[in-house]
C-alpha cells in the first residue's frame, strides 16, 4: 500500500466523522447572472428558549455586495477555474476548523513541542516542508466527499479536480451524466469526487478496510401528490465503510423544479416522502437543492452562513440574569431571487447519525459561496453546502461477523 501523504487522514480501523461538501452550479446559464446586480442576500436568526431555530429580519446589506451586470464566469470559464472553485470551498471549511489567524501559534508550538532541532528548518526536505504545512493548517479538514451538480461547463466534469499546492486531488468515483442515463439534463447531472488519501485506502484496502459503494437512484414523483408536476429525480447515493465496522450513507441531491412553488401542507407530505424514501434505501443523509426550504423541520438545515470574516460569525449572547447564551448567526438566501432557501440538507437517520464541528455549524452545517472571489465573478445562483457527520450505523458485514461470533461462543463455550 502506497505511502499516505496526508499523516492525519482518515484511519481504516474507525470510520469516524466524514466531511461532506455539495457545490451546485447553473447549467441553465441564466438563474445566477441577477446575482451580479443583486448580490447575495441575507437574514438574521437564533433560537427561541425552546430550541427551535427562529428566522429574524432581513439583513439591510448585502452578505456579498453587487457587482456589474457582467460580473459572471461563463460555462467554458467555469470548467476553467473548476478546481480553484473548489478549493476556495474547501479551504472556507478548513479555515472554520482551524482557522489561518491560528497558523503561527501553531508553527511556535510545533517547534517547541518538537525539540531544538526542528528550529533548524534549512535541513527540512521540500517533502518534509509540505507534510508539516498541511498538518498545521489542517488539511484535514478538506472534504472526504465533493459533490458537483448540473453541468454549465460544456465538458463532463473531469476525471480528477487538483487544487494547486496541496499535493493533492480529488478522484471521480461516479457520475450521473448523458452516458450513463440517457436523455439526462445537464441540469440533472452530479458527479462524485473522493479525496485522494482516501481513494487510496479505498483502492487498497486490508481485510478489514474501507469499501465504498456508490450508485445512481431513479425516484419516481407521479405518485407524491397529483398538485405538483411530477418528474423523475436522479440521485446520487454513496456508502463509505469499513468492512467490520461502521458506515455512513450519503446521496447528493437536486430535486424538481415544481417544489418551489409548494405550500406548506406539500413540503410536508414531500419530506415525509423522502423520509420514506431515506429509509428504504439505506440512506442516512441526504445533501444539495431541494427546491424548498428543509429547515421546516429540525431534520433539516439551509446551514449557517459562513465567509471566514470576523462580522459574519455567530456570536453567543447572554440575557440578563440568565446563565444561558443565546447564538446569534446569519443565513444566505439561496436562490437567484434572494427570497427563498433552496439549499440545505435533511438527515434521515436521528439514530446512528449526528452531525459534528465546531460551534453553529456543527450543529447546522455551513453554506458558503456563490462566487469564485478571485475573480470577482458568480459562477451560481446556490450557495455550496457542508456539513460534518458522524455514523454508528454497523455494516451488514459487521453486523454478520458478530452475530457468527455470538453464535461461536454458544456453539463451542469457554471452558
Amino acid at each position: 500500500m502506497p505511502k499516505r501523504e496526508f499523516d492525519e487522514g482518515i484511519d481504516t480501523a474507525t470510520l469516524p466523522r466524514v466531511s461532506i461538501l455539495f457545490i451546485p452550479f447553473d447549467a441553465a446559464k441564466k438563474f445566477y447572472k441577477a446575482n451580479t446586480t443583486k448580490g447575495v442576500k441575507g437574514l438574521s436568526a437564533t433560537f427561541d428558549d425552546t430550541g427551535k431555530r427562529v428566522d429574524g429580519a432581513n439583513l439591510a446589506n448585502p452578505l456579498v455586495p453587487s457587482l456589474a451586470s457582467s460580473a459572471f464566469l461563463q460555462g467554458p470559464d467555469i470548467a476553467s477555474k473548476l478546481a480553484d472553485i473548489v478549493q476556495q470551498e474547501c479551504d472556507l471549511i478548513r479555515n472554520m476548523h482551524n482557522p489561518d489567524s491560528d497558523y503561527d501559534d501553531n508553527y511556535q508550538s510545533w517547534l517547541k513541542s518538537n525539540g531544538p532541532q526542528a528550529a533548524d528548518t534549512s535541513q527540512w526536505s521540500d517533502r518534509r516542508k509540505n507534510r508539516i504545512e498541511r498538518n498545521l493548517r489542517g488539511y484535514k479538514h478538506y472534504p472526504v466527499f465533493v459533490f458537483l451538480s448540473e453541468n454549465p461547463t460544456g465538458s463532463p466534469f473531469p476525471d480528477r479536480i487538483d487544487p494547486s499546492g496541496l499535493g493533492m486531488s480529488y478522484v471521480r468515483r461516479h457520475l450521473i451524466d448523458d452516458a450513463t442515463v440517457k436523455g439526462i439534463k445537464h441540469v440533472n447531472e452530479i458527479a462524485l469526487y473522493l479525496r485522494e488519501d482516501i481513494h487510496e485506502q479505498v483502492e487498497n484496502p486490508k481485510n478489514d478496510g474501507f469499501y465504498l459503494e456508490a450508485t445512481t437512484l431513479t425516484r419516481k414523483t407521479a405518485s407524491i401528490q397529483t398538485k405538483l408536476k411530477s418528474k423523475d429525480e436522479y440521485i446520487l447515493k454513496v456508502t463509505l465503510g469499513n468492512r467490520y465496522g461502521h458506515s455512513v450513507t450519503v446521496a447528493g441531491v437536486h430535486l424538481r423544479a415544481s417544489l418551489t412553488g409548494s405550500n406548506p401542507h406539500e413540503r410536508q407530505v414531500e419530506r415525509n416522502a423522502l423520509q420514506t424514501f431515506c429509509v428504504s434505501e439505506g440512506i442516512q443523509v441526504m445533501v444539495g437543492d431541494f427546491n424548498m426550504d428543509l429547515q421546516e423541520t429540525t431534520q433539516g438545515s439551509r446551514g449557517v452562513f459562513f465567509d471566514g470574516r470576523p462580522e459574519t460569525q455567530p456570536t453567543y449572547m447572554l440575557a440578563h440574569k440568565c446563565t444561558e447564551a443565546i447564538p446569534l448567526f446569519h443565513q444566505q438566501y439561496s436562490n437567484s431571487a434572494g427570497n427563498a432557501h433552496y439549499m440545505g440538507y435533511y438527515q434521515a437517520d436521528t439514530e446512528h447519525l449526528e452531525l459534528s464541528g465546531p460551534g453553529m455549524y456543527g450543529l447546522m452545517g455551513a453554506s458558503g459561496s456563490r462566487h469564485l472571489k478571485s475573480e470577482g465573478k458568480y459562477y451560481s445562483d446556490h450557495p455550496s453546502i457542508y456539513l460534518q457527520v458522524k455514523s454508528t450505523r454497523l455494516s451488514d458485514d459487521a453486523r454478520n461477523k458478530i452475530i457468527a461470533r455470538k453464535i461461536l461462543r454458544v456453539v463451542r463455550p469457554m471452558k
